[in-house]
């Protein structure tokens, strides 16, 4: 925390340096005119000139004021002009006001709506598990097929959670599904020879008392590491320490399955991993009988696919000395 004061410190005396240099300017500006006016008044008086053959005094008086006002006008151009902030103060004042009781309102709304309406479904969260759908059938027979998942899905959940609108008796009436299955078939499709993996997840926030909204992620089913390969790595500083151990096979087991996502297996299907057949006993004894660091690999038990599961053993050596 102390090292970020002194750069903080720097950028608000900035900002009022910029401010201060902003009103330096004004003062001598209005100076400036205030001080170009008296000479003018003193002109007028001494040479007693008059405007509109008004008396000499009230043309002395007229100028002043007319200078008083120049000065205001002078100080107004200068802020709107170069000050932001202050020029939308000047001249959109009522429409920010309206926009600032527009969004409280909507605040207001939203955490009344939240208290009433708590939430049941985020946007994404999975729904059902996922099914694997051939690509090598034609469209039509994948897009019925796809049809009769999401049926399946969307009646389970009008029994299972009755505070959820739900989509009508016949789901695929409901508007844009019929069109987001064409688009969903046409890509199952487009990954032939490979089957496509169909996630159903929430398409949008579902709240209670709102809409159910379905949607279908497609994941293309291709292999993602073949037997043996290596999936993870991780270090153990000092391999007698069986604390150390244990955190190091967690973070193993997490590497494992953040690895396995980002090659395209569903999250739903890499997380948690099974157990790898080599129990976490034996796997502590291998490490405590080394001296010095070691390493975790977890290494891929047979060919392994997006579909899954995740079948993983772990192998220890020995680290770098």
């Amino acid at each position: 925390m102390t090292a970020l004061a002194p750069p903080f410190s720097l950028v608000v005396a900035a900002v009022d340096l910029r401010g201060a240099l902003n009103v330096f300017i004004i003062l001598i500006v209005a100076g400036g005119i205030a001080f170009i006016g008296d000479r003018v008044g003193h002109v007028v008086g001494r040479r007693r000139l008059t405007l509109f053959g008004l008396r000499p005094r009230y043309t002395s008086t007229i100028s002043a004021v007319v200078f008083g006002v120049l000065i205001a006008l002078v100080a107004l151009g200068f802020v709107a002009l170069f000050v932001k902030n202050a020029r939308i103060a000047l001249f959109s004042i009522s429409r920010l006001n309206d926009e600032i009781t527009a969004l409280s309102a909507d605040r207001d709304r939203l955490i009344q709506f939240m208290k009433e309406d708590p939430l049941v479904f985020r946007k994404d969260e999975v729904l059902t598990v996922p099914v694997t759908v051939s690509s090598r059938q034609d469209e039509k027979a994948i897009r019925r097929q796809l049809a009769l998942f999401f049926v399946e899905v969307a009646n389970y959940y009008r029994r299972a959670y009755p505070q959820v609108k739900p989509y009508p008796k016949d789901p695929l009436s409901a508007p844009g599904v019929s069109k987001n299955l064409d688009k969903a078939a046409g890509y199952v499709k487009s990954f032939e020879p490979a089957d496509a993996i169909i996630l159903p997840v929430a398409g949008e926030n579902i709240f209670s008392g709102t809409n159910m909204a379905i949607s279908f992620d497609v994941y293309k089913d291709v292999l993602l590491y073949r037997k043996g390969e290596i999936i993870a790595t991780v270090e153990v500083p000092n391999a007698k320490n069986v604390d150390a151990d244990r955190q190091a096979l967690f973070g193993l087991s997490q590497a494992l399955v953040a690895n396995a996502a980002s090659h395209g297996m569903p999250l739903v299907i890499a997380n948690p991993p099974p157990p790898p057949p080599t129990s976490e006993d034996q796997i502590l004894a291998r490490l405590t009988a080394l001296d010095g660091a070691a390493v975790l690999t977890a290494v891929a038990q047979r060919d392994i696919y997006a579909e899954g599961p995740l079948q993983w053993d772990i192998a220890v050596s020995a680290g770098a000395k």
